[in-house]
């Protein structure tokens, strides 16, 4: 099974697709929800014109619920959050917003994933052992 990290599931929705199945964390629901209402995303036109845009709470909450759909949820507990501090620390470069992806790494590793889906190839990289992909639709 896949692991879809929060990078992934913007891609999708951004380019009108949704994982036919995989698993994923539940914040990374917080995560998609906070990015499509607050800071938005950038889009291109069809004039090659770049434009920001951001989804209303009602919306973004419609849409995670679709696309979120297929997904299976699976999250530490508490002292396998500890525990993934503790090996943070012993990782280069493993700090601020990284220790989010770490936990997605974690999590995907724990639970069993096949490979973790994202755009963050680079970051994972030094995180994890498991294979590494790009959203694509199949």
């Amino acid at each position: 099974m896949k692991y879809y990290d929060t990078s992934a599931l913007l891609r999708a929705w951004k380019e009108g697709w949704a994982p036919a199945g995989g698993m994923t964390r539940p914040h990374a629901v917080a995560e998609w929800i906070c990015i499509q209402t607050g800071r938005g995303l950038v889009y291109r036109t069809p004039q090659g014109e770049l434009v920001k845009r951001n989804l209303s709470p009602a919306d973004a909450a419609k849409e995670a619920k679709r696309l979120f759909a297929q997904l299976v949820f699976r999250e530490l507990s508490g002292q396998q959050t500890l525990e993934a501090a503790e090996a943070a620390a012993s990782k280069q470069g493993i700090r601020g917003g990284n220790f989010h992806d770490f936990l997605h790494a974690r999590t995907a590793e724990i639970f069993g994933a096949a490979c973790i889906v994202t755009l963050n190839i680079r970051d994972y990289s030094v995180m994890t052992d498991l294979p590494l992909e790009l959203p694509l639709k199949l």
